[in-house]
């Protein structure tokens, strides 16, 4: 991965934007001074999480079935099977001590991202001794984790954390969020766990570490029947993430959240002043200081309401996961608050082997008859937007703009002009300022370095796939040879691609620098991809500046759909639309199941209102338009 100058430049953009939001939020948590201000800021705290999140699925306890049941040093398991929405089966484990007076105090214990579930070593060790101590526990497989994985497929990429972001982009397109979607699945577990006997209503915790961390802190958020919560390895800040570059899941990225002016703290101040514990670990990639920011916004507004007794931090010294420091301070925070005791030491446990806890018989919920997956409800709910939309010219073209943030008009840029590549096929290179810490980059090739933009009134303007000038230099079939031809790199891609998070060479990588800044871009309701669009919108209205009337505007791959958006926004002076290599329909992909092409190319909500065909018909109305060689969703000619 070769160095650029200018890779810096997406984290300087967003950087601004979080400390403004940051100050934001500072000003607002040191104007609540009164219990009366307090509740207020609770108040507001809940409402900025439930629009972040919209309405929750529907969800249910269908047909319940215990398919077995263990037992050992007092306590009694049974495997629970259920439908939790139609066509939707959840697996778990119910744990409960053989030996019970009267109703007991339920937890919810949900899963942090562990491939094999339920039967996550440290979850057993979590759900078999609170049982010992007293409660009914409910450990529920989560989607794409122990019986529930989604995408049994042959060119599956490993990991529970694939399934979900993959089922994350899938599901923005169909204007959903995949938090939405956990928490509506964790609802219905805590569904079942009230529908129990032995299980008092009144005394409900939840907890889980990590991506159940996560969870543990929505559902405590959002359903007021708790009453009681111990997120682990999860409370940190946005800001402490998005400044440590560390990428997050698609669950952790509530849409607008950041920009409306919350952060982490908000979802345990939405349930003040009830008892909650943070845990965390010191040498976690969630960065620790972060929860100790959080834990002191929280500890500040419990203070005014005259609970501060209620909140409490622990940080153990290991890394991310349920450690034994956090598991035993879990145990004695929610005993302390059932029994008026605490019962922290952890005893000896042995686990159980994983095919002991297993639910079903054939090992996985998508092998029962009749059983619905995910990629099949998205295929099918993809189906049912083409049948309710109506994707007018006047509509699609106020959803993209609206969409991504693109202006009634576009000025023409102010521009640098930098160093070119020197030689018989120069190319002269012009940075230019679209927006405050962002440039998007002209490469123009011919003849001698250019020292000004060179002016005429036709021209070719090619939208690169990852890099202009070795696109440029490898030939486009757009060139006719008798007009200048100019490429584009929009932000992030080419010159100004970044070297931040991992590092890693492959651009597609699923929690790579592309990933990262979409991720921002929702969390601060700043479009990454809108971002791209205004670079073009930019350059164009530079080109018409310099005399241009007749554009023919190209691009392939990741271009061709960024020149695919921008052109349904504004047409002025574009002639000629000539696109490669890019998805026939984002349905068809849908359909296939899975897809590789980025989120960052996704429009959220799209398929509400329209798909890329309907699109290119809106386009051919207004120019000459061809889109030839479709890529599928590997990026590869598609067999049919």
């Amino acid at each position: 991965m070769s160095f650029s100058p200018y890779s810096d430049q997406l984290q300087r953009y967003y950087g601004r934007i979080a400390r403004e939001c940051a100050e934001r939020r500072r000003e607002e948590l040191a104007a609540v001074d009164t219990p009366e201000k307090a509740r207020e800021y609770v108040r507001r705290a809940a409402e900025r999480i439930r629009t972040a999140f919209g309405p929750l699925p529907e969800r249910c306890v269908k047909s319940p079935a215990v398919t077995g049941v263990t037992e050992r040093d007092g306590v009694r398991m049974e495997k629970i099977l259920f439908e939790c929405a139609p066509g939707f089966h959840l697996t778990g484990v119910f744990y409960r001590p053989v030996r019970l007076d009267g109703a007991a105090p339920g937890v919810l214990a949900l899963l942090g991202h562990n491939d094999n579930g339920k039967a996550a070593k440290y979850q057993q060790y979590c759900c078999f001794n609170l049982a010992r101590k007293g409660a009914v526990v409910f450990c529920p497989d989560p989607f794409g984790q122990g019986e529930r994985k989604q995408y049994l497929h042959s060119e599956l990429r490993s990991g529970c954390v694939w399934e979900h972001n993959m089922a994350g982009k899938q599901l923005l397109l169909c204007g959903e969020f995949f938090g939405a979607w956990r928490t509506a699945d964790a609802r219905a577990a805590l569904d079942y766990l009230v529908s129990r006997p032995e299980t008092d209503p009144a005394r409900l915790a939840v907890t889980g570490a990590s991506g159940g961390g996560t969870l543990s802190s929505y559902i405590y958020a959002l359903d007021e029947r708790l009453t009681m919560a111990a997120p682990a390895c999860y409370i940190t800040t946005f800001r402490r993430n998005f400044e440590n570059e560390l990428p997050a899941d698609a669950e952790q990225i509530p849409p607008g959240l950041w920009a409306a002016g919350g952060e982490m703290a908000d979802f345990l101040i939405a349930r003040a002043p009830h008892p909650v514990v943070i845990l965390g670990e010191r040498d976690d990639f969630f960065d620790v200081r972060g929860a100790r920011e959080s834990y002191e916004e929280v500890r500040r507004i419990y203070a005014l309401l005259g609970a501060e007794s209620e909140v409490k931090l622990v940080i153990g010294d290991g890394v991310h996961g349920y450690g034994l420091q956090l598991r035993e301070a879990m145990y004695g925070f929610f005993t302390r608050h059932w029994f008026g005791r605490e019962d922290a030491p952890e005893p000896p446990f042995e686990e159980f082997p994983e095919p002991e806890l297993r639910v079903t018989e054939p090992g996985q919920v998508v092998r029962l008859p009749g059983e619905l997956t995910l990629p099949g409800w998205l295929a099918r709910r993809a189906a049912e937007l083409v049948r309710s939309r109506s994707p007018e010219p006047a509509r699609i073209a106020a959803f993209l703009r609206r969409a991504l943030q693109v202006p009634a008009e576009t000025a023409a840029p102010e521009f640098r002009v930098l160093r070119g590549r020197p030689g018989e096929n120069a190319v002269s290179c012009f940075a230019l300022r679209t927006e405050p810490e962002c440039e998007a980059f002209l490469h123009c090739r011919g003849g001698l370095a250019r020292f000004s933009l060179p002016r005429g009134k036709r021209c070719t303007l090619y939208v690169s796939h990852l890099d202009a000038e070795t696109e440029l230099a490898a030939g486009l079939p757009e060139e006719s040879g008798n007009e200048v031809v100019f490429a584009l790199d929009v932000r992030g891609v080419g010159k100004s691609a970044p070297l931040t998070c991992d590092r890693v060479e492959d651009y597609f990588y699923m929690y790579g620098s592309d990933y990262f800044y979409d991720s921002a871009g929702q969390l601060l309701s700043h479009s990454f991809l809108g971002g791209k669009v205004r670079d073009l919108l930019g350059a164009l209205a530079l080109l018409r500046s310099a005399g241009y009337r007749e554009i023919t505007l190209a691009g392939r791959g990741l271009g061709a759909l960024v020149a695919l958006y921008a052109a349904g926004t504004d047409l002025t002076g574009v002639r000629r639309i000539r696109l490669r290599n890019m998805p026939r329909s984002w349905r068809e992909l849908i359909e296939a199941g899975i897809f590789l092409w980025p989120q960052s190319h996704l429009i959220p909500g799209m398929l509400r209102e329209f798909d890329l065909p309907e699109l290119a018909g809106m386009l051919e109305q207004g120019c000459d338009f061809e889109a030839a060689e479709p890529w599928d969703g590997f990026f590869r000619p598609p067999e049919r």
